[in-house]
């Protein structure tokens, strides 16, 4: 059976309404409107200012109005059309157009959004995926709205928390560049006048010095060579997993980075399986719309356990990112309805996990900026004023 993106009692048809919306939304000299639903026109879905590009702020209310039309049942390429027309920013509002106009055509809702995948992004449209499997549209794109929310209260704060560590490191990587270039070089140059022996410490940093000015460009080369392997990596399945992997074995950011994906697993999981959807497929589409290659591989794995017959509490075994007291509070539920209360309950407590590890991002950071600015200080101390201690003493 083919699910449609809106429930039930919301008509997509075509009405006159939408058609005369439709036809104001088109610029004049830009083409009819079905020329335009032909394509999606990634361009567009560029500005060409920074404060003309779609951000997460404008995906995230443009989700709340979406909920308010589903939660209203008004038809959703009438309420589509109507909120292009409100929107100010051009790509936003070639967006909605493009999206009221494919489901007129007869689109999934998740159709629509994938032709704009660098917008939505991957997990808003695997959400979406999970709304028309469960037909929990109204729900799921309430929650959809208050997840975006607190991902960029969580995006706040950790900007908020990395900034002081950011300007400090800064400044002393600039400071540390100045004496390296400049001052050590001169210094060398009297001290081995004065026929002292420059000490190891002076040494160091003088080699160190003079290999980054006579072979900056080795240095340049290895640096951009080590971010073109990252990016490549990304950009494939096993690269990606892999990377994943290593970011969520970090201490810090490793925890933040669990905790953020489990509450997202867990909300999407609630949702499906409060709406009827079936355990396996309820994984899934929960592991593809976390966010995370390695976590969805994971999400897999449980899957086909579940299909083999193991019981949730086993097959969750499988799924090493997951936290011990998220498969413990799963594995508990008996029936769906417990299953989709556990799972709510959990998220909450990882949704306060991310938040409280994000604020203090900046207090566990601040020790480690401590440690490194004395040692660099001390490098640079030890390699002026012992050669000038030497120097004193060849005086006297």
């Amino acid at each position: 059976m083919t699910t449609r993106a809106a429930p039930a009692g919301a008509d997509i048809t075509v009405s006159p309404i939408a058609e005369s919306a439709r036809r104001r939304e088109v610029p004049a000299g830009r083409g009819s409107p079905h020329a335009r639903s032909s394509r999606a026109d990634p361009a567009g879905d560029r500005a060409m200012f920074s404060f003309q590009r779609v951000t997460g702020a404008d995906v995230a209310g443009l989700t709340r109005e979406l909920s308010v039309l589903v939660e209203a049942k008004i038809p959703l390429a009438r309420g589509l059309m109507s909120i292009a027309e409100q929107e100010t920013k051009p790509g936003l509002r070639r967006i909605i157009a493009d999206v009221a106009m494919q489901i007129e055509a007869g689109a999934t809702m998740t159709e629509a959004l994938s032709r704009h995948k660098d917008v939505f992004g991957e997990v808003y449209i695997e959400t979406m995926r999970a709304a028309e499997k469960s037909g929990n549209l109204s729900g799921v794109t309430t929650e959809l709205a208050d997840l975006l929310d607190r991902q960029m209260d969580l995006r706040r704060q950790l900007r908020q928390a990395m900034t002081y560590p950011v300007v400090v490191l800064c400044t002393v990587a600039v400071a540390f560049g100045v004496f390296v270039g400049f001052v050590i070089p001169r210094f060398a140059g009297q001290f081995k006048t004065g026929g002292v022996e420059l000490p190891l410490a002076t040494r160091v940093v003088q080699a160190f010095g003079e290999s980054v000015r006579g072979e900056w460009w080795m240095y340049l080369i290895g640096l951009a060579s080590v971010v073109m392997s990252v990016v490549t990596a990304w950009r494939t399945e096993q690269g990606r997993i892999a990377i994943e992997r290593f970011v969520m074995r970090t201490p810090v950011v490793g925890s933040l980075a669990v905790a953020a994906v489990t509450a997202r697993f867990l909300r999407i999981m609630s949702l499906t399986v409060s709406s009827g959807l079936g355990l396996v497929e309820s994984v899934v589409i929960s592991g593809r719309a976390a966010g995370g290659k390695a976590f969805a591989s994971d999400c897999r794995q449980v899957s086909d356990r579940l299909t083999r017959g193991e019981s949730l509490g086993d097959a969750l075994s499988s799924a090493p990112h997951l936290p011990v007291f998220a498969k413990r509070m799963l594995g508990a539920g008996t029936d769906s309805a417990d299953l989709s209360r556990a799972s709510l309950l959990v998220a909450r407590h990882f949704d306060r996990r991310a938040s409280d590890l994000t604020k203090s991002v900046s207090s566990l950071i601040e020790p480690v900026m401590t440690v490194l600015m004395a040692g660099l200080v001390l490098l640079v101390a030890l390699s002026v004023f012992l050669p000038m201690w030497q120097l004193a003493r060849i005086g006297r």
